[in-house]
C-alpha cells in the first residue's frame, strides 16, 4: 500500500514510519503541510491513504488538513496514541474536525466511542521499532548507574505524579550516578511541585536518535508511567535496547510485563532506592532480566508484530471507501 505519512516528529518517523516501510509498504514522508509539496506528492506518488498520529505537529494543522484531504478525496488513517487520557481534550476534536476514516487507538475503552461517531476503530498499543531501538556498544559518555529520559510534564494530577514521586524524586539525594535528560526539570519542577532536582543530575535534552545509546549504556533505566493501565512508549524503547528497566508497579505494567522476569517495579521511594542498590550489586540478575525484556520487546512489543495484526482491518476499510 502507498502511504502518505503526515509525520514531523522524529520519534514517529523512526518508529511507526520506519516499520510501515519495513513490513512492505511504500511510504512518502511529509514533514510540513505545504500545499504545493502535497500537490506534487499526490501527483507523482499517488498514495492510497494518508497516515497521521497524535500529537504530531502536523496534526495540529486542523485548518489546513481537512482542505487537503477533501481536495484529493484521500482515505485518512489516524493513530490516536494519546488515548484515553487525551480523548476528550484532543482526539474527539480531531476526528470531528479532520475527515478520518479509520482510527487506531491505544485504548480499548475508546474503540466504541469512535464507533458512535461512525468511524471504524481498533485497538493498537504503542510499541517500539527494534530495528532502531536496539542494543548498541556502550558509549562511555552515557555510562551511569541510573538514567531517566523523560520530560517532566508535572501539570496534570494523574498517576504520573505518583510515578515521578516513587521513581525519580528519591534519586535527588541518593548516592548513585544518576543522569536525567528532558525538559521541565530545571524550572517547572520547583514551580509546579515545590521541589528542586539535584542540578548535577540534569543533563539537558536528548535527541531521540541518541536514546538507544543511553538505554544501552545505563546500568538501570527508569521509565515513568503516565497512567495506571498503559505502558509508556519509553518502556518499550528501553526494553528493545536490552536495557534493564525499573518502572512503576501498576496494573498496566503487570498486564504486559513480568516483574522480576523481564523488568523490575517499585511502588514507593524506599523500594526504588532498595532495588537500585540491589541490582547494582547483582549484575548477573540485572543482565538476565534485561535479556528477557529484550526478547519481549523484539516480539510482542514490536510494531513489526502488532501493526500487521490490525492491518487487514485497515485494508478492508480502504477498499470500502474507494468502492473496490
Amino acid at each position: 500500500m502507498k502511504i502518505l505519512a503526515l509525520m514531523k516528529a522524529e520519534h514517529h518517523r523512526m518508529n511507526v514510519g520506519w516499520v510501515l516501510e519495513e513490513i512492505g509498504h511504500e511510504v512518502f514522508h511529509i514533514s510540513e503541510l505545504d500545499e504545493k509539496l502535497i500537490d506534487e506528492a499526490v501527483q507523482y506518488f499517488k498514495p492510497d491513504i494518508t497516515f497521521g498520529m497524535g500529537w504530531d505537529a502536523l496534526q495540529n494543522e486542523t485548518d489546513l488538513l481537512p482542505q487537503i484531504l477533501q481536495k484529493y478525496n484521500l482515505f485518512h488513517l489516524y493513530f490516536a496514541e494519546e488515548d484515553w487520557l487525551h480523548y476528550d481534550g484532543w482526539s474527539r476534536f480531531y476526528v470531528e474536525t479532520v475527515p478520518t476514516h479509520f482510527v487506531l487507538t491505544r485504548s480499548q475503552h475508546c474503540v466504541p466511542k469512535y464507533g458512535e461517531k461512525g468511524i471504524p476503530a481498533t485497538y493498537l498499543d504503542v510499541g517500539s521499532n527494534p530495528s532502531f531501538q536496539r542494543p548498541l556498544q556502550i558509549v562511555p559518555e552515557y555510562v551511569c548507574d541510573v538514567s531517566v529520559v523523560a520530560n517532566g510534564q508535572f501539570l496534570r494530577d494523574i498517576f504520573r505524579r505518583k510515578s515521578l514521586a516513587d521513581l525519580v524524586y528519591p534519586l535527588f539525594d541518593a548516592p548513585f550516578d544518576t543522569r536525567i535528560r528532558g525538559n521541565d526539570w530545571h524550572d517547572e519542577l520547583p514551580r509546579m511541585i515545590g521541589i528542586t532536582a539535584n542540578p548535577q543530575m540534569l543533563y539537558g535534552t536528548l535527541p531521540y536518535y541518541e536514546t538507544p545509546k543511553v538505554h544501552s549504556s545505563s546500568k538501570i533505566n527508569i521509565s515513568i508511567q503516565t497512567v495506571e493501565d498503559q505502558l509508556s512508549s519509553r518502556t518499550y524503547d528501553i526494553l528493545a535496547c536490552g536495557g534493564f528497566l525499573l518502572t512503576s508497579d501498576s496494573p498496566g505494567v503487570r498486564e504486559r510485563l513480568q516483574p522480576g522476569i523481564n523488568c523490575e517495579v517499585s511502588s514507593s521511594p524506599e523500594e526504588t532506592i532498595a532495588k537500585i542498590h540491589y541490582y547494582l550489586q547483582h549484575e548477573d540478575q540485572r543482565l538476565e532480566i534485561a535479556r528477557n525484556g529484550l526478547e519481549f520487546a523484539r516480539t510482542e512489543g514490536a510494531y513489526q508484530t502488532t501493526i500487521p495484526r490490525v492491518w487487514p482491518l485497515v485494508e478492508q476499510e480502504v477498499k470500502r471507501y474507494y468502492g473496490s
